[in-house]
C-alpha cells in the first residue's frame, strides 16, 4: 500500500511583492487648476467634518482632499476619514 501523498506534486512557494504605491495626484501646497476637479458636495453623507474656516473638500483620482476654497491650495488629505461609502 502506498503512503499518503505519495507522488503528490507540491507548488513551490513564492513571496509576492506587492506593487509600489502610486504617487499622490497632487501634493500638499499645490494650487488647484479651477473646474479640474469635483468639490465635494454632501460632506456628512461621506462621513467628514463639515467644512469650515474657509476650506472644502475636493475628489482628485480616488482621494479626498482639504482645499482652501479662494486660493485652491491643498491642505491636506482626508480620505482617511471618510467613511466606508466613499466610492
Amino acid at each position: 500500500m502506498a503512503a499518503i501523498g505519495a507522488g503528490c506534486a507540491t507548488a513551490p512557494i513564492r513571496k509576492v511583492t506587492p506593487p509600489p504605491p502610486e504617487p499622490a495626484p497632487v501634493n500638499i501646497g499645490d494650487v488647484l487648476e479651477p473646474g479640474q476637479y469635483s468639490m465635494v458636495m454632501n460632506a456628512a453623507y461621506y462621513g467628514l467634518p463639515l467644512p469650515r474656516d474657509g476650506w472644502v473638500y475636493f475628489r482628485i483620482s480616488r482621494d479626498v482632499y482639504r482645499v482652501d476654497y479662494r486660493t485652491l491650495t491643498v491642505l491636506e488629505r482626508a480620505t482617511d476619514e471618510t467613511a466606508r461609502n466613499w466610492p
